[in-house]
């Protein structure tokens, strides 16, 4: 009497994807700075700038760690990276533009705001 061949050997599973959390956060960091908070006059200050901050330290951690991931992540850390930096451009040509625009006002004879508090507190700055 014979035995029946032996199955084949089971596959090995796939290795699990290591993916580059670091390259993410500061891919979302760095979109949420930039198109959300960079643009609101005041609020960008408290908000944009350290999202930033956020963005780019992590977009730098995230090429860093790239290299032992095999280049996973290097591609959004770097992505975070660059708009990390420019949310923090943008809130302050945002806030430039804001204050050229109520200095310029203040030095208008004919605008609403000429020699009000506001503008001499502005002028002293």
């Amino acid at each position: 009497m014979s035995y029946p061949p032996a199955p084949p050997p089971a596959a090995e599973p796939a290795p699990a994807k290591q993916s580059n959390g670091f390259a993410v956060a500061a891919l979302v960091l760095g979109l949420i700075g930039l198109i959300v908070f960079s643009w609101i006059p005041g609020i960008n200050l408290l908000t944009a700038i350290p999202i930033g901050i956020l963005a780019i330290i992590f977009g730098i951690i995230a090429i860093v760690k790239s290299k032992s991931r095999g280049g996973k992540g290097k591609g959004m850390g770097l992505a975070g990276l660059i708009l990390g930096v420019l949310a923090i451009a943008a809130a302050i040509v945002m806030n430039v533009v804001l204050v050229d625009a109520v200095k310029e006002q203040c030095e208008d004879p004919n605008s609403e705001i000429y020699g009000s508090t506001q503008c001499e507190d502005i002028q002293n700055m």
